[in-house]
Protein backbone atom coordinates (compact mmCIF):
# COMPACT_ATOMS: atom_id res chain seq x y z
CA UNK A 1 0.00 0.00 0.00
CA UNK A 2 2.85 2.53 0.26
CA UNK A 3 2.76 2.69 -3.38
CA UNK A 4 -0.81 2.23 -4.58
CA UNK A 5 -0.38 5.23 -7.00
CA UNK A 6 2.71 4.26 -8.00
CA UNK A 7 1.46 0.60 -8.90
CA UNK A 8 -1.68 2.35 -10.42
CA UNK A 9 0.28 4.28 -12.70
CA UNK A 10 2.34 0.82 -13.87
CA UNK A 11 -1.36 -0.67 -14.27
CA UNK A 12 -2.01 2.43 -16.94
CA UNK A 13 1.08 1.62 -18.97
CA UNK A 14 -0.08 -1.96 -19.55
CA UNK A 15 -3.34 -1.21 -20.89
CA UNK A 16 -5.03 1.13 -23.90
CA UNK A 17 -5.38 4.85 -23.08
CA UNK A 18 -8.90 4.31 -24.37
CA UNK A 19 -9.48 1.43 -21.72
CA UNK A 20 -7.94 2.87 -18.87
CA UNK A 21 -9.78 5.89 -19.51
CA UNK A 22 -13.18 4.27 -18.21
CA UNK A 23 -14.04 4.70 -14.39
CA UNK A 24 -15.01 1.46 -13.97
CA UNK A 25 -11.44 0.08 -15.08
CA UNK A 26 -9.83 2.40 -12.94
CA UNK A 27 -11.71 1.25 -10.09
CA UNK A 28 -11.69 -2.37 -10.87
CA UNK A 29 -8.12 -2.13 -10.91
CA UNK A 30 -7.39 -0.02 -7.05
CA UNK A 31 -10.12 -2.80 -5.57
CA UNK A 32 -8.17 -5.40 -7.13
CA UNK A 33 -4.49 -4.06 -5.63
CA UNK A 34 -6.11 -3.45 -2.42
CA UNK A 35 -7.54 -6.73 -2.03
CA UNK A 36 -4.38 -8.63 -3.27
CA UNK A 37 -2.62 -6.35 0.00
CA UNK A 38 -5.62 -7.63 2.61
CA UNK A 39 -4.97 -10.97 1.50
CA UNK A 40 -1.20 -10.84 2.38
CA UNK A 41 -2.03 -9.96 6.11
CA UNK A 42 -5.17 -11.11 6.93
CA UNK A 43 -5.55 -15.35 5.91
CA UNK A 44 -9.37 -14.73 6.86
CA UNK A 45 -11.09 -12.51 4.50
CA UNK A 46 -14.96 -11.95 4.33
CA UNK A 47 -17.29 -9.66 2.99
CA UNK A 48 -17.02 -7.04 5.88
CA UNK A 49 -13.85 -6.67 5.08
CA UNK A 50 -13.95 -6.01 1.73
CA UNK A 51 -17.16 -3.83 2.40
CA UNK A 52 -14.36 -1.47 4.64
CA UNK A 53 -12.23 -1.62 2.09
CA UNK A 54 -14.80 0.58 0.16
CA UNK A 55 -13.77 3.66 2.16
CA UNK A 56 -9.99 3.44 1.30
CA UNK A 57 -10.94 3.26 -2.10
CA UNK A 58 -12.87 6.18 -1.73
CA UNK A 59 -9.80 8.20 -0.19
CA UNK A 60 -7.51 7.25 -2.87
CA UNK A 61 -9.72 8.70 -5.46
CA UNK A 62 -10.25 11.77 -3.20
CA UNK A 63 -6.62 12.22 -3.54
CA UNK A 64 -6.16 11.89 -6.95
CA UNK A 65 -8.87 14.16 -7.82
CA UNK A 66 -7.55 16.77 -5.68
CA UNK A 67 -5.88 19.27 -7.62
CA UNK A 68 -3.55 20.81 -4.87
CA UNK A 69 -1.77 17.30 -4.84
CA UNK A 70 0.48 17.31 -7.63
CA UNK A 71 0.99 13.67 -8.88
CA UNK A 72 4.63 13.59 -7.55
CA UNK A 73 3.35 14.28 -4.15
CA UNK A 74 0.73 11.84 -3.87
CA UNK A 75 1.00 8.80 -1.44
CA UNK A 76 -0.12 6.89 1.20
CA UNK A 77 0.45 9.96 3.52
CA UNK A 78 -2.18 12.19 1.15
CA UNK A 79 -4.65 9.13 1.75
CA UNK A 80 -4.19 9.99 5.58
CA UNK A 81 -4.36 13.38 5.20
CA UNK A 82 -7.79 12.81 3.87
CA UNK A 83 -8.76 10.39 6.83
CA UNK A 84 -7.41 12.62 9.63
CA UNK A 85 -10.12 15.41 7.86
CA UNK A 86 -12.96 13.22 8.09
CA UNK A 87 -12.10 12.17 11.96
CA UNK A 88 -11.76 15.72 12.27
CA UNK A 89 -15.52 16.07 11.10
CA UNK A 90 -16.86 13.12 12.67
CA UNK A 91 -15.51 10.18 14.75
CA UNK A 92 -18.87 8.47 15.05
CA UNK A 93 -20.06 8.17 11.63
CA UNK A 94 -16.10 7.70 10.32
CA UNK A 95 -14.42 5.96 13.10
CA UNK A 96 -15.09 2.18 12.94
CA UNK A 97 -13.89 2.49 9.51
CA UNK A 98 -11.18 4.42 10.10
CA UNK A 99 -10.22 2.02 12.45
CA UNK A 100 -10.44 -1.22 10.27
CA UNK A 101 -7.99 0.97 7.48
CA UNK A 102 -5.77 2.04 9.98
CA UNK A 103 -5.24 -1.21 11.21
CA UNK A 104 -5.23 -3.30 8.00
CA UNK A 105 -2.52 -0.01 6.83
CA UNK A 106 -0.31 -0.96 10.05
CA UNK A 107 -0.26 -4.49 9.45
CA UNK A 108 0.46 -4.02 5.62
CA UNK A 109 3.09 -1.71 6.33
CA UNK A 110 5.12 -3.59 8.81
CA UNK A 111 5.32 -6.54 6.60
CA UNK A 112 6.72 -4.17 3.58
CA UNK A 113 8.91 -2.95 6.32
CA UNK A 114 9.96 -6.60 7.34
CA UNK A 115 10.57 -7.78 3.57
CA UNK A 116 13.16 -5.19 3.15
CA UNK A 117 15.51 -2.41 4.83
CA UNK A 118 12.55 0.34 6.91
CA UNK A 119 13.23 3.48 5.26
CA UNK A 120 11.73 7.06 6.16
CA UNK A 121 8.23 6.79 4.48
CA UNK A 122 7.27 3.71 6.33
CA UNK A 123 8.29 5.45 9.47
CA UNK A 124 6.14 8.66 8.55
CA UNK A 125 3.10 6.39 7.96
CA UNK A 126 3.56 4.29 11.00
CA UNK A 127 3.94 7.55 13.09
CA UNK A 128 0.96 9.10 11.39
CA UNK A 129 -1.22 5.93 12.36
CA UNK A 130 -0.03 6.08 15.97
CA UNK A 131 -1.09 9.70 16.21
CA UNK A 132 -4.70 9.13 14.43
CA UNK A 133 -5.16 6.74 16.61
CA UNK A 134 -4.26 8.10 20.04
CA UNK A 135 -5.78 11.66 18.89
CA UNK A 136 -9.38 9.97 17.33
CA UNK A 137 -9.90 6.35 18.51
CA UNK A 138 -8.17 5.46 21.79
CA UNK A 139 -10.78 4.46 24.24
CA UNK A 140 -13.10 6.09 21.99
CA UNK A 141 -16.31 5.00 23.71
CA UNK A 142 -15.29 6.42 27.02
CA UNK A 143 -14.35 10.03 25.03
CA UNK A 144 -16.97 10.36 22.59
CA UNK A 145 -19.47 12.10 24.86
CA UNK A 146 -23.50 12.23 24.16
CA UNK A 147 -24.16 15.55 22.79
CA UNK A 148 -26.37 17.61 25.67
CA UNK A 149 -28.79 19.96 24.64
CA UNK A 150 -28.68 23.42 26.33
CA UNK A 151 -30.94 22.71 29.15
CA UNK A 152 -29.15 19.10 29.92
CA UNK A 153 -25.85 21.96 30.58
CA UNK A 154 -28.04 23.97 32.75
CA UNK A 155 -29.14 20.90 34.36
CA UNK A 156 -25.70 20.12 34.85
CA UNK A 157 -24.41 23.72 35.93
CA UNK A 158 -28.05 23.69 38.42
CA UNK A 159 -26.13 20.79 40.65
CA UNK A 160 -22.90 23.13 41.34
CA UNK A 161 -23.50 26.64 40.98
CA UNK A 162 -26.27 28.38 43.00
CA UNK A 163 -27.99 31.15 41.11
CA UNK A 164 -27.30 32.87 38.50
CA UNK A 165 -29.45 31.62 35.85
CA UNK A 166 -28.90 34.15 33.14
CA UNK A 167 -25.25 33.45 32.60
CA UNK A 168 -26.18 29.67 33.36
CA UNK A 169 -28.96 30.11 30.13
CA UNK A 170 -26.47 32.38 28.00
CA UNK A 171 -22.97 29.62 28.80
CA UNK A 172 -25.42 26.67 28.05
CA UNK A 173 -26.51 28.01 24.85
CA UNK A 174 -22.99 28.96 23.18
CA UNK A 175 -21.16 25.70 24.61
CA UNK A 176 -24.21 24.05 22.35
CA UNK A 177 -23.99 26.19 19.60
CA UNK A 178 -20.06 25.56 19.85
CA UNK A 179 -20.71 21.81 19.63
CA UNK A 180 -22.25 22.49 16.37
CA UNK A 181 -19.61 24.27 14.73
CA UNK A 182 -17.23 21.53 15.75
CA UNK A 183 -19.64 18.94 14.58
CA UNK A 184 -20.01 20.84 11.04
CA UNK A 185 -17.19 22.29 10.15
CA UNK A 186 -18.62 23.01 6.64
CA UNK A 187 -21.26 25.08 7.57
CA UNK A 188 -21.65 28.51 8.30
CA UNK A 189 -22.91 29.57 11.87
CA UNK A 190 -23.71 33.33 13.58
CA UNK A 191 -20.51 34.07 15.53
CA UNK A 192 -20.71 33.42 19.16
CA UNK A 193 -18.86 35.56 21.83
CA UNK A 194 -20.40 35.58 25.58
CA UNK A 195 -20.00 38.69 27.71
CA UNK A 196 -20.42 38.19 31.82
CA UNK A 197 -20.27 40.82 33.94
CA UNK A 198 -20.25 40.53 37.77
CA UNK A 199 -18.15 41.31 40.81
CA UNK A 200 -15.61 39.10 42.01
CA UNK A 201 -16.65 35.71 43.22
CA UNK A 202 -19.90 35.57 41.57
CA UNK A 203 -19.59 32.25 40.12
CA UNK A 204 -18.36 33.52 36.55
CA UNK A 205 -15.18 30.80 36.93
CA UNK A 206 -16.99 28.26 38.79
CA UNK A 207 -19.54 27.88 35.76
CA UNK A 208 -16.83 27.61 33.23
CA UNK A 209 -15.11 25.27 35.15
CA UNK A 210 -18.35 22.99 35.60
CA UNK A 211 -17.68 23.18 31.63
CA UNK A 212 -14.52 22.12 31.45
CA UNK A 213 -15.78 18.86 33.24
CA UNK A 214 -18.57 18.38 31.32
CA UNK A 215 -17.28 18.67 27.57
CA UNK A 216 -14.14 16.98 26.09
CA UNK A 217 -13.28 20.42 24.31
CA UNK A 218 -10.00 21.68 25.77
CA UNK A 219 -10.38 25.14 27.56
CA UNK A 220 -7.38 27.77 29.47
CA UNK A 221 -8.30 30.28 31.72
CA UNK A 222 -6.06 33.40 31.22
CA UNK A 223 -6.40 37.01 32.90
CA UNK A 224 -5.76 39.35 30.08
CA UNK A 225 -5.77 42.84 32.27
CA UNK A 226 -1.74 42.52 31.45
CA UNK A 227 -2.13 42.22 27.71
CA UNK A 228 -0.47 44.04 25.87
CA UNK A 229 -0.05 44.82 21.89
CA UNK A 230 2.30 43.16 19.67
CA UNK A 231 4.83 45.86 19.43
CA UNK A 232 5.24 46.26 23.34
CA UNK A 233 6.66 43.98 25.69
CA UNK A 234 4.86 41.76 27.96
CA UNK A 235 2.11 39.13 26.72
CA UNK A 236 0.02 39.09 23.70
CA UNK A 237 -2.59 37.43 22.11
CA UNK A 238 -0.54 34.87 20.45
CA UNK A 239 0.77 33.88 24.23
CA UNK A 240 -2.56 32.98 25.16
CA UNK A 241 -3.70 30.73 21.81
CA UNK A 242 0.23 29.29 22.75
CA UNK A 243 -1.35 27.98 25.92
CA UNK A 244 -4.66 26.77 24.51
CA UNK A 245 -2.06 24.85 22.15
CA UNK A 246 -0.27 23.12 24.46
CA UNK A 247 -3.74 22.77 26.88
CA UNK A 248 -4.63 20.43 23.89
CA UNK A 249 -1.37 18.59 24.01
CA UNK A 250 0.08 20.25 20.73
CA UNK A 251 -2.86 18.76 18.80
CA UNK A 252 -4.00 21.51 16.19
CA UNK A 253 -6.72 20.09 15.41
CA UNK A 254 -7.74 19.77 19.18
CA UNK A 255 -7.12 23.40 19.53
CA UNK A 256 -8.79 24.83 17.03
CA UNK A 257 -11.93 23.53 18.54
CA UNK A 258 -11.06 24.90 22.18
CA UNK A 259 -12.65 27.19 24.70
CA UNK A 260 -11.18 30.42 25.73
CA UNK A 261 -12.24 31.80 29.13
CA UNK A 262 -10.54 35.68 29.33
CA UNK A 263 -11.40 36.92 32.91
CA UNK A 264 -10.61 40.53 34.12
CA UNK A 265 -11.64 41.61 30.01
CA UNK A 266 -13.01 45.03 31.41
CA UNK A 267 -9.52 46.22 32.67
CA UNK A 268 -8.20 46.28 28.37
CA UNK A 269 -11.71 48.86 28.41
CA UNK A 270 -9.89 51.43 30.80
CA UNK A 271 -7.08 54.00 28.80
CA UNK A 272 -3.53 52.65 29.73
CA UNK A 273 -1.15 55.39 27.59
CA UNK A 274 2.72 54.31 26.84
CA UNK A 275 5.35 56.02 27.00
CA UNK A 276 4.96 57.51 23.69
CA UNK A 277 1.17 58.49 24.60
CA UNK A 278 -0.44 55.65 22.50
CA UNK A 279 -3.65 53.90 24.75
CA UNK A 280 -1.95 50.51 23.97
CA UNK A 281 -5.20 48.98 25.70
CA UNK A 282 -6.79 50.44 22.35
CA UNK A 283 -4.25 48.44 20.33
CA UNK A 284 -4.59 45.38 22.17
CA UNK A 285 -8.67 45.47 21.70
CA UNK A 286 -7.71 45.33 17.71
CA UNK A 287 -4.88 42.66 17.67
CA UNK A 288 -7.70 41.07 20.18
CA UNK A 289 -10.78 41.72 17.36
CA UNK A 290 -9.11 39.41 14.26
CA UNK A 291 -8.80 36.98 16.96
CA UNK A 292 -12.62 36.42 18.09
CA UNK A 293 -13.78 37.49 14.22
CA UNK A 294 -12.00 34.09 13.40
CA UNK A 295 -8.69 34.20 11.59
CA UNK A 296 -5.52 32.19 11.16
CA UNK A 297 -3.34 33.39 13.90
CA UNK A 298 0.64 32.89 13.44
CA UNK A 299 2.40 31.08 16.70
CA UNK A 300 5.91 30.54 16.98
CA UNK A 301 6.63 27.37 19.20
CA UNK A 302 9.66 25.78 19.89
CA UNK A 303 11.42 27.74 17.09
CA UNK A 304 8.30 26.46 14.50
CA UNK A 305 5.81 28.35 12.71
CA UNK A 306 2.09 27.22 13.21
CA UNK A 307 -1.08 28.82 12.00
CA UNK A 308 -3.92 28.39 14.75
CA UNK A 309 -7.44 28.71 13.12
CA UNK A 310 -9.93 30.05 15.48
CA UNK A 311 -12.81 30.45 13.72
CA UNK A 312 -14.13 27.24 15.62
CA UNK A 313 -13.73 28.18 19.15
CA UNK A 314 -15.44 29.94 21.79
CA UNK A 315 -14.30 33.01 23.57
CA UNK A 316 -16.32 33.94 26.30
CA UNK A 317 -15.00 37.32 27.73
CA UNK A 318 -15.79 38.13 31.58
CA UNK A 319 -14.86 41.19 34.26
CA UNK A 320 -16.92 43.02 37.22
CA UNK A 321 -17.28 46.71 34.96
CA UNK A 322 -17.54 48.59 38.14
CA UNK A 323 -19.35 52.08 37.52
CA UNK A 324 -21.01 50.48 34.61
CA UNK A 325 -24.33 52.10 36.04
CA UNK A 326 -22.73 55.33 35.40
CA UNK A 327 -22.74 54.55 31.61
CA UNK A 328 -26.24 53.09 31.70
CA UNK A 329 -27.62 56.50 33.39
CA UNK A 330 -25.85 58.63 30.64
CA UNK A 331 -27.23 56.07 27.79
CA UNK A 332 -30.58 57.00 28.92
CA UNK A 333 -30.53 60.30 29.62
CA UNK A 334 -29.11 60.90 25.99
CA UNK A 335 -32.12 58.73 24.31
CA UNK A 336 -34.73 60.41 26.43
CA UNK A 337 -32.99 64.01 25.77
CA UNK A 338 -33.57 65.12 29.79
CA UNK A 339 -31.21 66.48 30.98
CA UNK A 340 -29.86 66.66 35.01
CA UNK A 341 -32.20 64.65 37.88
CA UNK A 342 -36.12 66.25 36.66
CA UNK A 343 -39.17 64.66 35.34
CA UNK A 344 -38.40 61.36 33.61
CA UNK A 345 -34.73 61.77 34.08
CA UNK A 346 -34.98 61.44 38.17
CA UNK A 347 -35.77 58.08 38.46
CA UNK A 348 -32.12 57.55 36.16
CA UNK A 349 -30.53 58.88 39.40
CA UNK A 350 -31.83 56.38 42.25
CA UNK A 351 -30.19 53.43 42.85
CA UNK A 352 -29.74 50.45 40.31
CA UNK A 353 -30.87 47.19 40.31
CA UNK A 354 -29.15 44.13 38.19
CA UNK A 355 -32.90 43.59 36.17
CA UNK A 356 -32.26 47.32 35.66
CA UNK A 357 -28.76 46.79 33.86
CA UNK A 358 -29.96 43.47 32.54
CA UNK A 359 -32.55 45.07 30.44
CA UNK A 360 -30.58 48.25 29.44
CA UNK A 361 -26.99 46.78 28.88
CA UNK A 362 -26.53 47.19 25.31
CA UNK A 363 -23.23 48.00 22.78
CA UNK A 364 -23.46 51.23 22.77
CA UNK A 365 -23.22 51.17 26.40
CA UNK A 366 -19.95 48.72 26.61
CA UNK A 367 -18.73 51.27 23.72
CA UNK A 368 -19.16 54.60 26.41
CA UNK A 369 -17.27 51.91 28.59
CA UNK A 370 -14.65 51.98 26.04
CA UNK A 371 -14.89 48.88 24.19
CA UNK A 372 -14.08 49.59 20.32
CA UNK A 373 -17.40 49.73 18.01
CA UNK A 374 -16.17 46.55 16.22
CA UNK A 375 -15.20 44.50 19.08
CA UNK A 376 -18.71 45.35 20.61
CA UNK A 377 -20.56 44.30 17.60
CA UNK A 378 -18.63 40.80 18.27
CA UNK A 379 -20.50 40.16 21.32
CA UNK A 380 -23.71 38.24 20.52
CA UNK A 381 -24.61 37.26 24.53
CA UNK A 382 -24.14 39.15 27.14
CA UNK A 383 -25.41 38.35 30.62
CA UNK A 384 -25.40 39.75 34.13
CA UNK A 385 -24.57 38.13 37.25
CA UNK A 386 -26.40 39.06 40.73
CA UNK A 387 -23.74 40.24 43.76
CA UNK A 388 -24.30 37.25 46.13
CA UNK A 389 -25.70 38.03 49.75
CA UNK A 390 -25.75 36.38 52.28
CA UNK A 391 -28.45 33.43 51.86
CA UNK A 392 -26.65 32.68 48.35
CA UNK A 393 -23.40 32.53 50.41
CA UNK A 394 -25.11 30.08 52.86
CA UNK A 395 -26.63 28.16 49.42
CA UNK A 396 -23.27 27.80 48.43
CA UNK A 397 -21.92 26.36 51.69
CA UNK A 398 -24.81 23.72 51.43
CA UNK A 399 -26.50 22.45 48.48
CA UNK A 400 -24.38 21.64 45.72
CA UNK A 401 -22.68 18.19 45.40
CA UNK A 402 -19.76 18.33 46.47
CA UNK A 403 -20.18 21.31 48.55
CA UNK A 404 -17.54 22.49 51.07
CA UNK A 405 -20.03 21.75 54.13
CA UNK A 406 -20.04 18.02 52.72
CA UNK A 407 -15.92 17.99 52.03
CA UNK A 408 -15.71 18.72 55.34
CA UNK A 409 -18.21 16.42 56.64
CA UNK A 410 -16.63 13.79 54.87
CA UNK A 411 -12.79 14.47 55.55
CA UNK A 412 -13.53 14.52 59.87
CA UNK A 413 -15.28 11.34 59.00
CA UNK A 414 -12.43 9.45 57.36
CA UNK A 415 -9.86 10.46 59.24
CA UNK A 416 -12.12 10.15 63.11
CA UNK A 417 -15.07 8.13 62.40
CA UNK A 418 -16.71 11.74 63.96
CA UNK A 419 -19.57 13.58 62.74
CA UNK A 420 -19.21 16.78 61.72
CA UNK A 421 -22.35 19.55 62.78
CA UNK A 422 -22.81 23.30 61.76
CA UNK A 423 -25.27 25.37 63.94
CA UNK A 424 -27.66 27.79 61.65
CA UNK A 425 -25.21 30.50 63.71
CA UNK A 426 -22.05 29.49 62.35
CA UNK A 427 -23.53 29.40 58.39
CA UNK A 428 -24.57 32.78 58.90
CA UNK A 429 -21.17 34.07 60.50
CA UNK A 430 -19.38 32.14 57.31
CA UNK A 431 -20.97 33.36 54.96
CA UNK A 432 -21.13 37.30 56.62
CA UNK A 433 -17.34 36.84 56.96
CA UNK A 434 -17.16 36.08 53.33
CA UNK A 435 -19.27 39.34 51.84
CA UNK A 436 -16.81 41.40 54.17
CA UNK A 437 -14.28 40.63 51.38
CA UNK A 438 -13.83 41.60 47.92
CA UNK A 439 -13.65 38.73 46.23
CA UNK A 440 -17.20 37.09 47.23
CA UNK A 441 -17.80 33.44 46.97
CA UNK A 442 -14.03 32.74 46.48
CA UNK A 443 -13.48 33.85 50.35
CA UNK A 444 -15.33 30.34 51.55
CA UNK A 445 -12.76 28.14 51.42
CA UNK A 446 -10.17 30.12 53.43
CA UNK A 447 -12.86 31.19 56.03
CA UNK A 448 -13.85 27.49 56.59
CA UNK A 449 -10.36 26.04 56.27
CA UNK A 450 -9.17 28.45 59.36
CA UNK A 451 -12.35 27.81 61.23
CA UNK A 452 -11.37 23.62 61.02
CA UNK A 453 -7.95 23.85 60.81
CA UNK A 454 -7.84 22.74 64.23
CA UNK A 455 -10.32 20.66 64.52
CA UNK A 456 -9.01 18.56 61.59
CA UNK A 457 -5.73 18.16 63.30
CA UNK A 458 -7.05 17.25 66.83
CA UNK A 459 -9.83 14.89 65.76
CA UNK A 460 -7.85 12.11 64.94
CA UNK A 461 -6.21 11.77 68.23
CA UNK A 462 -9.13 11.97 70.80
CA UNK A 463 -10.78 8.14 71.40
CA UNK A 464 -14.44 7.66 71.01
CA UNK A 465 -15.18 11.43 69.20
CA UNK A 466 -18.46 11.09 68.01
CA UNK A 467 -19.63 14.64 67.11
CA UNK A 468 -17.95 17.99 66.56
CA UNK A 469 -20.20 20.76 66.87
CA UNK A 470 -19.29 24.48 65.26
CA UNK A 471 -21.14 27.26 66.36
CA UNK A 472 -21.63 30.76 65.45
CA UNK A 473 -18.76 31.84 68.27
CA UNK A 474 -16.45 28.87 66.61
CA UNK A 475 -16.00 30.93 63.53
CA UNK A 476 -16.32 34.64 64.87
CA UNK A 477 -14.30 34.45 68.29
CA UNK A 478 -11.75 32.00 67.74
CA UNK A 479 -13.33 29.77 70.74
CA UNK A 480 -13.10 25.78 70.78
CA UNK A 481 -16.04 23.95 68.77
CA UNK A 482 -17.93 21.17 71.00
CA UNK A 483 -16.73 17.71 70.69
CA UNK A 484 -18.98 15.09 71.70
CA UNK A 485 -17.70 11.59 73.21
CA UNK A 486 -19.15 8.27 73.51
CA UNK A 487 -21.05 8.32 76.45
CA UNK A 488 -23.05 11.20 75.91
CA UNK A 489 -20.02 13.63 77.10
CA UNK A 490 -19.02 16.80 75.38
CA UNK A 491 -16.21 18.67 76.40
CA UNK A 492 -13.97 21.78 74.43
CA UNK A 493 -10.72 19.73 74.61
CA UNK A 494 -7.46 22.10 74.83
CA UNK A 495 -4.37 20.40 73.15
Amino acid sequence: MINIFREMDKKKGVLPPSVWKQAEQETAAVSEYILSRLVLVNDNVDNADVDALGYLEMLFFRVKDDKRISPDNRSLLSILDKLEEDLDYSVEIFGERASYILDFLEADTLKHAVEKSSNERERQVLGRILRLRRLYLANEKETVKEVLKPREIKDYLDRFVIGQEDAKIAISTAVYGHGKRVRHPGERFAPDVVLLIGPSGCGKTEIMRKIRELTDYPMIFTDVSSLGASQYRGRHKEDILLELFEESGRKKNLAEKGIVFMDEFDKLLLPAVSERGVNVHDDVQSQLLTMLEGSEVELKCDGQQLLLDTSRMLFVLAGAFQGLEDYIKTDKREKSKVPGGIGYGAVLEKEMNLDFIRENINHEVLMKYGMKRELAGRISSIAVLEKLDREDMIRILTEPEDSLVMRYERELMLSSGAELLFTDEALDAVADAALKTPVGARALQSIMGKVLRKVLYKAPGIKGLRRVVINGAVVTDGEEPMYEIEGGNEQNIYL
